[in-house]
């Protein structure tokens, strides 16, 4: 399952709570230059510069979108989890938004079934919500609240 995105710069895992056998990669997008270093080298650089504050900030920040996803992914039915994965489809910058599927950024990020996510952009689709041109979302006119 697609935990996150990150956009450009960024920094993930400096909270060091990602254990070395958790199974988990990194998928680019687009061309990306990746850097990686040491828990411990981090936390010297970190010392070092004085940046304990923009850390608590950037924790802080990552702690509200962990949140924010958390309510998602539990949402009370499959439509406000697929809506809200629309949402955020919308916002990534063309570059990423033009190159998947709608179908299948829902499908990454959720454990919804295909046939559920397909079955709910075609009536979206249908109903004038939301225009997806060869499965490309392109734009949302409005989501209901309720399916």
């Amino acid at each position: 399952m697609l935990i996150g995105t990150c956009s450009l710069p960024g920094i993930i895992g400096i909270g060091g709570a990602i254990p070395e056998d958790a199974k988990m990669y990194i998928k680019t997008q687009v061309e990306s230059e990746i850097a990686i270093a040491a828990f411990d080298d981090m936390q010297a650089i970190i010392e070092n510069l004085g940046l304990w504050e923009d850390l608590s900030k950037h924790i802080a920040r990552l702690t509200n979108l962990l949140y924010i996803k958390n309510v998602q992914l539990t949402a009370p039915t499959s439509y406000e989890i697929l809506r809200f994965q629309l949402l955020e489809l919308i916002k990534e910058p063309a570059e990423i938004r033009e190159n998947i599927a709608a179908a299948n950024y829902i499908q990454l990020k959720t454990q919804l079934s295909r046939s559920t996510i397909m079955k709910v952009l075609a009536q979206l689709k249908q109903g004038g919500y939301v225009k997806i041109d060869n499965g490309i979302l392109k734009e949302i006119s409005h989501l209901p609240l309720r399916y």
